[in-house]
């Protein structure tokens, strides 16, 4: 469903952040997919509800206490409101033979 070359992922710590009843041992992830538009929402949804089981599954410690909440968001980015230059994909296509 998504070219290799169109994939990245970034970490952003919140250095500040309240969450719930202001307990310190609380904590959150938040998971916030973007992707193109045009793909079918069944589609979007398998994905999504793929990779929140796969982050549940990964984080079940955290989930098991009181003080910790997940959370997944898939935006569907608007082409006429986004620019893109990719230089990746041309070399990952002639790698994968494509």
């Amino acid at each position: 469903m998504f070219e290799l070359g169109a994939i990245r992922v970034r970490a952003m710590v919140a250095r500040h952040y309240a969450v719930a009843d202001l307990d310190p041992r609380n904590s959150f992830l938040h998971i916030q997919m973007r992707i193109g538009e045009g793909r079918p929402l069944g589609d979007i949804k398998e994905v999504g509800e793929h990779l929140f089981e796969t982050a549940s599954r990964h984080l079940a410690p955290l989930l098991s206490t009181s003080h910790f909440a997940l959370s997944l968001e898939v935006n569907e980015i608007n082409s006429a409101l986004s620019w893109k230059k990719n230089a990746i994909h041309p070399r990952l296509r002639v790698v994968a033979g494509a």
